[in-house]
């Protein structure tokens, strides 16, 4: 993302709706303030990471900026308000700007979460040097993945389809310091692999 403090409402939801609910650390992570799901965009590619009930066939990864306006939630308008002056206001859509510098290998992996969402029983994984999505196969392997969004994403499949959880827990922390988005999907891969052990009782 750019240097201007952008506000993303579907990734403050997100946020808030995984610290709420999740069991593993939740008061160790400051909650943002709780909004209102009606102002939620639809197909969002950040939704898709989140929403294990996730109900569309396609996502979205680009933005556009919303041109200020009266009309703006009351929420946008008080936290565009904190940096008056570098704050912008980002609606997911079809087209616009790919505000978190998602790589063509993040889109591999996307589409393949994407099936998943559609269809958890036909996913397959091979592993591969490089990562590659076609005909419902992900060709990838975590060594061969480069960035860090994309090895999450990784992950949670791996841990979905093939009940491998190894990897995640760890105590050395996959994502970087400085990626909100990286760091709350980090836990969230981590807080479905505990869900899963609690219920096993181990």
């Amino acid at each position: 993302m750019s240097n201007s403090t952008n506000f993303v409402i579907e990734l403050q939801y997100w946020i808030e709706n995984f610290i709420v609910s999740s069991d593993l650390n939740k008061f160790k992570i400051p909650s943002p303030p709780t909004i209102d799901s009606v102002y939620l965009p639809t197909r969002s590619f950040i939704e898709m990471m989140f929403n294990e009930s996730y109900q569309y066939d396609e996502y979205y990864h680009l933005y556009s900026s919303v041109t200020p306006s009266r009309d703006w939630p009351s929420f946008v308008k008080r936290r565009i308000m904190i940096y008056p002056s570098s704050a912008r206001y980002y609606q997911c859509s079809s087209s616009g700007q790919n505000l978190f510098s998602l790589s063509s290998e993040n889109l591999v992996l996307l589409d393949a979460l994407l099936a998943y969402r559609m269809d958890s029983t036909a996913i397959t994984i091979v592993d591969s040097t490089s990562a590659s999505f076609s005909a419902n196969v992900l060709y990838a392997s975590y060594d061969n993945i480069s960035s860090v969004l994309s090895k999450l994403i990784f992950l949670y499949l791996d841990f979905k389809i093939n009940g491998n959880y190894l990897r995640v827990v760890t105590l050395t922390s996959i994502s970087s310091s400085s990626s909100v988005l990286e760091n709350i999907y980090e836990a969230f891969v981590l807080d479905k692999v505990f869900e899963y052990l609690s219920a096993r009782g181990t």
